[in-house]
């Protein structure tokens, strides 16, 4: 077991209109890659969802640590979480409550992170299932935005909307990521990062294969 290999895992729970999503990162020094992606099927019960993500865990702990282990328990969350937790005893799982600060919060470190280019994503050839899933990321990437609705320039509030009809992929991202320190190893201030928020794809520039993992 290489127990200097650091995973981070996020989960966002669907109801009947949403898919239920999980989302596994390792983390290479300042970068964090995106290296498992599922989308579940609509209807998939809980408990089957639970049973996959324990099979996951452990798993992965064959191969490392996971740091943080990252659930959605905001409203139907907390159930499914709750089993988790009793699923995986051995893991200490973050019950996560979305507001509108934090979600903005949370939006805000993934765009920084791909400002920065701490954020990349692994393409694995011949595996269509996760490279479907992965354009549907950066599809939901593409249609997330944030505006000014009130406030004051130095203290504006801000509001996130999505524009299609799914979050559920980032929302597992942004949950992945929620505990990585972006500010180590940074050349720059992290406030002052240019926005170049969804410019370019995640997979304009062809990752390493030294990051080939499952």
């Amino acid at each position: 077991m290489s127990q200097n290999r650091l995973f981070e895992i996020g989960v966002d729970w669907g109801q009947k209109q949403d898919n239920s999503a999980v989302c596994l990162v390792e983390l290479y020094e300042t970068k964090a890659v995106v290296k498992l992606l599922v989308k579940y099927d609509l209807g998939s019960g809980y408990p089957h969802i639970a049973e996959t993500l324990r099979e996951l865990y452990y798993n992965v702990c064959k191969e490392g640590t996971v740091q943080h282990f990252n659930s959605d328990a905001t409203g139907v969350g907390t159930e499914p979480t709750r089993m988790l937790q009793e699923l995986i005893p051995d893991a200490r799982i973050d019950f996560f409550i979305f507001t509108n600060k934090s979600k903005r919060e949370l939006v805000g470190k993934v765009k920084v992170m791909h400002s920065l280019g701490r954020l990349k994503f692994a393409k694995k050839s011949g595996d269509e299932m996760y490279n479907r899933t992965l354009q549907d990321l950066i599809t939901e990437m593409k249609q997330l935005q944030m505006r000014v609705i009130k406030g004051e320039d130095s203290n504006p509030e801000i509001e996130v909307f999505k524009t299609g009809a799914h979050d559920d992929l980032f929302t597992a991202l942004a949950l992945a990521v929620k505990d990585v320190n972006i500010s180590k190893g940074a050349d720059v201030p992290v406030g002052l990062v240019e926005d170049k928020t969804w410019v370019r794809t995640p997979l304009t520039e062809e990752p390493s294969r030294e990051i080939s993992f499952f």
